[in-house]
């Protein structure tokens, strides 16, 4: 499931700028936690949007605004948090954030 919610994010990374733009993705331990980020150049979340961006039904394009719903449950149901901001110099930032596992 966490990985449908990875995909889901560069998916709408890659429909949300320009053909060509750049999708960034990283990701790193930090503490007890996993993070992976998702970056975009395109124009990004209004500031005004990113309250709502996770609700069902709220979309700022042509769709059914399910996705970023159903992604952000998902990452809940996992003990995580996933957020949006402002990238710097332009696009969106979305950041998922997980309970680190130790490796088997």
């Amino acid at each position: 499931m966490l990985a449908q919610v990875a995909v889901n994010l560069i998916l709408n990374a890659c429909e949300a700028q320009p053909r060509g733009g750049e999708v960034r993705i990283r990701s790193e331990r930090v503490g007890a936690h996993a993070v992976a980020e998702i970056a975009d150049r395109g124009q990004g979340v209004k500031e005004s949007d990113r309250e709502r961006i996770f609700e069902p039904f709220f979309s700022t394009k042509d769709s059914t605004g399910l996705g970023l719903s159903i992604c952000h449950s998902i990452v809940r149901q996992h003990e995580g948090e996933l957020t949006v901001a402002a990238r710097e110099g332009g696009g969106a930032l979305f950041r998922m954030t997980l309970p680190a596992q130790e490796a088997r």
